[in-house]
């Protein structure tokens, strides 16, 4: 059985979505008997996240530390925390056989094992002296976007069902602000993740244009049965693309507003900018949007995911 322990960043301002993609590959491994253990920092969603899946895990002040406390050896450390340090790299192989890091900007890049990041192109890839698994066919989502990549999308003409998301806690208060710019006759339905700070606010708009959701369990089939949907650039973009949902994006941090100039370029995104700036004048061209072009939007998302992501990446850990 081998031993995996996973480093995740996770807190309000950072959000969820490295610990909901490392949350995929741990039940995954755990699916072939690995032994899998979870390092984070002190966040209670996250904390709730993890017990809710009936893994093991251990609170971490500080990931630059080293984590000298770990004694034991283990066959696989994966790092899902950003911003890695040599140092830390170093200290860590004191007790892991093999690194893995996920979409890493720091130096610890340079000196891991395997450096996965579904973000870079090959011309970025070329400077970082490591072992690379790179682009959207390595972009990590639930095993139901898979299923559900091939079903065919149909859209009748402009936006009929329109879907709000702004990943788990949505630090910038993105969703008030959209909802004050949605056309009065366009109906919409707003996911509250799980560190949502603001959602009584939310139970206050008009009920008879606004649907208000939590714990929504499959995503995958919650985006696939809407026309349209507003999101940050993260995780919830390409599972958009995946599953043919022409995807309208505000970032909530700079690195994310790449992947949506990406996803524009190849056509499955309109790109509004960044949370604190976002483009408004370009909202009457989305719902003006017409059945054909967000057909077109929609088959250009699937041509570039296809949501086998997860398994290509868990054949390569393993």
């Amino acid at each position: 059985m081998p031993k995996i322990n996973i480093f995740c960043q996770a807190s309000f301002k950072k959000g969820l979505g490295h610990l909901i993609r490392q949350i995929h590959i741990a039940n995954e491994l755990r699916a072939r008997n690995a032994d899998v253990f979870f390092y984070i920092p002190k966040f209670q969603t996250a904390e709730d996240i993890i017990k809710d899946h009936n893994f093991s895990f251990s609170i971490v002040e500080n990931f630059d530390s080293g984590f000298s406390e770990i004694t034991e050896p283990t066959d696989v450390t994966l790092l899902d925390i950003q911003d890695t340090t040599a140092t830390l790299i170093k200290n860590l192989r004191k007790q892991s056989k093999k690194i893995i890091s996920f979409e890493d900007q720091g130096d610890g890049r340079n000196h891991v094992d395997l450096l996965i990041d579904c973000n870079l192109h090959p011309e970025d890839s070329k400077s970082i002296p490591t072992q690379i698994l790179y682009g959207l066919p390595y972009s990590v989502l639930a095993p139901e976007f898979e299923k559900l990549h091939s079903k065919e999308r149909h859209f009748e003409g402009q936006i009929q069902s329109l879907l709000i998301t702004f990943g788990g806690t949505d630090p910038h208060n993105i969703t008030l602000d959209l909802t004050k710019h949605i056309p009065n006759e366009t109906k919409a339905t707003i996911i509250a993740g799980p560190g949502f700070n603001s959602f009584q606010k939310l139970k206050e708009l008009d009920s008879n244009r606004f649907c208000v959701v939590q714990n929504i369990q499959d995503m995958a089939s919650m985006l696939a049965s809407f026309d349209a949907v507003f999101c940050s650039g993260g995780v919830t973009l390409h599972e958009a693309m995946c599953v043919g949902t022409p995807a309208f994006v505000i970032s909530q941090v700079p690195h994310q507003e790449d992947k949506a100039k990406a996803a524009e370029k190849s056509g499955a995104a309109i790109n509004l900018g960044q949370a604190h700036s976002w483009n408004k004048d370009r909202l009457p061209e989305i719902f003006q949007l017409e059945k054909k072009d967000l057909l077109a939007m929609s088959t250009a998302g699937k041509n570039q995911i296809d949501g086998k992501g997860l398994q290509r990446i868990i054949e390569f850990i393993l």
